[in-house]
């Protein structure tokens, strides 16, 4: 079957989508590494409040937040293979540079703050440009067992990532956790790298108003999408919330159930084999029922997981890993369901040529919003108990799915499976 390019077949596993899917395996769970081990590096090594440790959260999302509004156009321009094989390195370069500051103690809250605003941002062009180099590399047809198992890895990570950093902080050391995550992204670089990208369109030599133009087209396409807008409207107010409670929630764990590296690592292990679990059944659940009911249940029963980890208490520690590793799966399940589906509207609704854009706005507002919410914990950590911050946070998380419900487009969208179809014409 040919899908426009000849080098996309309806075969999924060739040689090409297999070097992109190892290359995020191992991007994501370097990742992963980082995100699990900088807030216990921070509060057991810098010995951080739980506020200064929300700022953290904080600093990430406006890494993201900047590097997409200022770079997000460069998705488009030339092959996204080099662009993300460039980004993961610069990355490890980043990451050995955190390691050899605190090897010496010279570590400081500020560094590490810039060190995560530096590789949360550079995380996000990488997934800005793995999303729109999908397509150029998979058949449409494909897509939806493609998105699946990404999402698959992703959940495989967070059990990998979860663990190892857990063992290899509370066994070795932060150096060498960073050592490793720095390594894990040298290994994405070079399988990207040996990518075989279809030739990009030739585009017009950039000039500075061009680029700045260029900027506000992504948010344009955004705005005007009727279905895709009020989808990332959703996941924006769900991304708000969810931060707050990432925020604070290794403190909640740390501090009000004593819980140490290793058992958060394996509740993390726990929740990621759930996520995992949750991915061999989202084509399924996409196939029978229609998206506006798989984006409501996946962006309102996520506020359940919040709830659950209030109730880890000390000298617990089988219960706090299952209270925390069942909370922390449930939202892991649902979130792998949704992306699945909501990566495959985005790839067949809107067109391939503008993809890297799309994505790049898509993600300043969806991921832009995350330094709100974790600055949101922060302030509410200044007056209140990591408790009720949580309980805040998972209510907030309840009402995300406000915006697709109300949107008649998304709510008159046929199952996915007719939406790929290769007749569809969105």
């Amino acid at each position: 079957m040919s899908d426009g390019n000849p080098r996309r077949t309806a075969v999924l596993w060739d040689r090409d989508f297999t070097r992109l899917w190892c290359s995020e395996t191992v991007s994501f769970f370097g990742s992963q590494l980082t995100l699990f081990a900088t807030p216990i590096v921070a509060l057991e090594y810098l010995h951080a409040s739980a506020t200064e440790v929300a700022w953290i959260n904080t600093a990430a999302g406006v890494g993201t937040l900047v590097f997409l509004g200022l770079l997000g156009p460069w998705t488009d321009r030339g092959r996204r293979t080099w662009f993300m094989s460039t980004l993961s390195l610069i990355r490890s370069l980043v990451l050995t540079g955190v390691a050899l500051l605190l090897m010496t103690q010279n570590l400081s809250l500020y560094v590490l703050l810039i060190a995560v605003a530096l590789v949360s941002g550079m995380t996000g062009l990488y997934d800005s440009a793995f999303s729109a180099l999908l397509p150029g590399i998979v058949h449409r047809s494909k897509l939806s067992a493609a998105n699946t198992w990404v999402a698959g890895i992703r959940s495989a990570g967070d059990i990998g990532a979860g663990a190892a950093a857990g063992i290899i902080l509370q066994v070795l050391s932060p150096v060498a956790l960073f050592i490793a995550d720095a390594f894990t992204y040298v290994a994405s670089a070079i399988a990207v790298w040996r990518i075989r990208e279809p030739a990009p369109t030739p585009i017009e030599r950039i000039t500075v108003v061009g680029y700045v133009r260029s900027l506000g087209v992504g948010f344009q396409q955004l705005y005007r999408h009727r279905v895709m807008w009020p989808v990332n409207l959703s996941i924006a107010h769900f991304n708000l919330f969810t931060s707050a409670i990432q925020a604070v929630y290794v403190t909640h764990a740390l501090r009000s159930g004593a819980m140490s590296p290793v058992e958060i690592g394996a509740a993390g292990t726990l929740g990621g084999t759930i996520g995992l679990l949750a991915t061999s059944v989202a084509p399924r659940l996409w196939s029978l029922f229609r998206p506006i009911t798989v984006l409501t249940t996946t962006f309102t029963l996520p506020a359940l997981a919040g709830l659950g980890m209030l109730f880890v208490a000390p000298r617990e520690p089988l219960l706090n890993v299952a209270l925390l590793g069942l909370s922390l799966g449930f939202w892991a399940a649902c979130v792998m369901v949704n992306m699945t589906g909501t990566e495959t509207l985005k790839q067949v609704l809107v067109p391939e040529r503008n993809l890297g854009s799309f994505s790049s706005a898509s993600r300043i507002l969806t991921w832009g919003i995350d330094p709100a919410g974790a600055a949101l914990a922060g302030v509410l950590a200044l007056y209140l108990p990591t408790g009720p911050v949580l309980a805040v946070a998972a209510i907030g998380v309840a009402t995300s799915a406000a915006w697709v419900l109300t949107a008649s487009p998304v709510r008159e969208l046929p199952r996915l499976q007719d939406i790929t179809a290769p007749d569809h014409r969105p």
